[in-house]
């Protein structure tokens, strides 16, 4: 069996636990926690993203986007506030509220530069990466097509992550190579950009793509410094905290126009592949 073989049956086995782990580790309704952590960001009026410490007999420390049981609480939140707050569950949802702050998280010693968060309508920042062939990878290079962008890492275990970005990557290039057939297929690239390049070397992506069935002419993957990944993925508000050698990060996946300007950006898993068809059609239609 060779080494990307069992690269892939590696991820399989570690995405089966997952979800075993997650199956088992499911709470009675209408059950509540006490939770303290850190605000990391404001992801939306109604959901923050923390950085929570252990909830003793229900979850390990990690970072994660919370629903607020009341937008209002979002206002008066800022990142870096420490809080401690309610977890309940709400019927089959679970939410945050009964905030309180309890001080504040010193930013000395991170060591990281302040970044200017990306929004549909920005111009997409200049990029210095090379693809899972060694190839140099820049903005120049995204010009001329729309491209589809996520940031994921080849060791990520969690089913929900960066295996549900590989099965919607896949399906989209699926429907492209359908379409291209009749000439209907739109202009369009996929680019999954690792967030652990230090393991992620472009021999380890190439292995990666290939067991994901990535086709180079469509989908391509990318690498680069730890600095440049680090800046880029907070332009695009990716959280990424290290956990052994394994990540717990946050979901992004943006679309960028053939101008090289950012069309939009959906957060989480929750688009399907209809939608990135959907918007294409539209921008193209509106800008004739």
């Amino acid at each position: 069996m060779d080494v990307r073989c069992r690269q892939f049956r590696l991820v399989l086995v570690l995405s089966l636990l997952a979800q075993a782990f997650v199956s088992c580790s499911k709470a009675p309704k209408n059950e509540s926690h006490s939770v303290t952590g850190v605000v990391r960001e404001k992801l939306s009026e109604s959901s923050l993203l923390i950085a929570h410490d252990e909830i003793p007999g229900f979850m390990a420390p990690m970072t994660m986007a919370f629903d607020l049981a009341d937008p209002k609480d979002s206002a008066k939140l800022n990142p870096g506030d420490r809080v401690r707050f309610r977890l309940q569950q709400k019927g089959e949802l679970w939410m945050a509220d009964r905030f309180e702050i309890l001080g504040r998280e010193s930013a000395s010693g991170s060591g990281l530069a302040k970044v200017s968060r990306l929004r549909p309508g920005d111009a997409m920042p200049p990029i210095a990466l090379q693809d899972e062939h060694t190839q140099p990878l820049t903005l120049e290079t995204l010009l001329g097509r729309y491209t589809l962008v996520t940031f994921i890492f080849t060791r990520c275990p969690v089913p929900e992550f960066c295996p549900a970005m590989a099965q919607k990557f896949g399906a989209i290039q699926s429907r492209i190579e359908r379409e291209s057939q009749t000439g209907s297929s739109p202009a369009l690239r996929l680019l999954s950009i690792t967030l652990d390049p230090e393991y992620d070397q472009p021999a380890q992506l190439a292995a990666y793509g290939t067991a994901v069935g990535a086709k180079p002419a469509i989908w391509n993957f990318a690498t680069g410094t730890s600095g440049d990944i680090a800046t880029l993925a907070r332009q695009f508000s990716v959280f990424t905290e290290r956990k052994g050698v394994l990540l717990d990060h946050t979901l992004c996946t943006a679309l960028i126009g053939p101008e090289g300007r950012i069309l939009e950006i959906w957060r989480g898993n929750g688009w399907k592949p209809d939608d990135i068809f959907g918007f294409i059609e539209t921008h193209t239609r509106n800008t004739r």
